[in-house]
């Protein structure tokens, strides 16, 4: 199965920080690195560490920011052979303050580009390509281009929804977007506390009806939910449930990134079940918050290791 992720890029500048800033509030640095990120290409490069055969799609400029991208997917062995680069353009970065206890907080800078991607700069040899469309559909437009395309062949299509729809909106994802793309989704992933914020209520089993009722959603629904874990909620109204790990977080940066890249790499790749599936991806979370930056994310060794030893 050869997957293609299709949405946000970024780099990431990490302050540790002795607390998070607050208005008229003081911090002091204790640690600053770049890291590669962007959520849609973290997932991608958790599969690609797998051994997974990938390839990402996405605008980015010509400045310091984008030749560190480029070079990220290069070293995770991503194929970037589908990425369009605009001239004088200013790709995407943000500043992530962690402090000791893991918890962050998140500045970004759009730039010129990841928004402007035109479904007619997708090179369309990739919907014969490619078995699984991954996105989170930042460029609105232009990923739901892709997911109609893909499906059209009968190719699955995972959403990851990273922030409230409202969010968004800024990201070019308008209410219309957000009714149809239901039609073409396979996986509907995001947090429980994210589902809670578009339905408006406390319960799961009547978020998950919200979801299936009002967008006519036939899919599964993965729902991560920090420190209690995580579970898939199935077209036929199972829920599989697994239990979340004790650990000392480090930084919780890009822990949903690696547990939907873990899951799509097991449930698709390798062709495993939903439980097994989940075993792993709340393994492979749990591992990515002992460490720092977005893709700290383990490799197969560390993986079916830190499984084996009683998880």
């Amino acid at each position: 199965m050869k997957i293609i992720g299709i949405g946000s890029i970024a780099i990431d500048r990490i302050f540790t920080v002795d607390r998070l800033p607050v208005k008229d509030g003081f911090s002091n640095i204790i640690d600053e690195k770049v890291y590669d990120g962007g959520s849609c290409a973290n997932v991608i490069n958790q599969i690609a560490m797998y051994g997974g055969s990938t390839a990402f799609c996405a605008k980015t400029g010509d400045d310091e920011a984008s030749e560190i991208i480029e070079a990220g997917l290069k070293k995770s062995g991503i194929n970037s052979e589908y990425m369009i680069r605009s001239e004088n353009g200013i790709s995407t970065s943000t500043v992530i303050y962690v402090d000791k206890n893991g918890d962050k907080s998140i500045l970004t800078r759009l730039g010129n580009c990841l928004l402007n991607l035109k479904k007619e700069e997708i090179n369309k040899e990739i919907f014969e390509k490619f078995d699984v469309f991954y996105t989170d559909f930042i460029p609105g437009e232009a990923c739901l281009y892709a997911a109609k395309e893909f499906k059209k062949l009968g190719k699955k299509v995972v959403f990851n929804l990273q922030v409230a729809p409202v969010v968004m909106k800024g990201f070019g994802m308008t209410d219309e977007i957000f009714s149809e793309l239901f039609q073409y989704i396979d996986i509907f992933n995001l947090s429980f506390s994210t589902l809670k914020d578009i339905t408006g209520f406390s319960e799961l089993k009547d978020n998950i009806s919200f979801i299936r009722e009002k967008y006519n959603y036939k899919g599964n629904i993965v729902l991560t939910m920090g420190s209690k874990g995580a579970c898939v909620c199935t077209p036929d109204g199972k829920i599989i449930m697994q239990s979340g790990l004790k650990i000392e977080p480090v930084d919780t940066t890009g822990a949903g990134d690696s547990f939907i890249g873990t899951f799509l790499y097991w449930y698709y790749v390798k062709n495993k079940s939903i439980e097994e599936s989940l075993k792993f991806s709340n393994a492979a979370a749990a591992i990515t918050c002992t460490g720092k930056g977005a893709r700290s994310g383990p490799d197969m060794k560390e993986l079916i290791s830190f499984v084996g030893e009683g998880f």
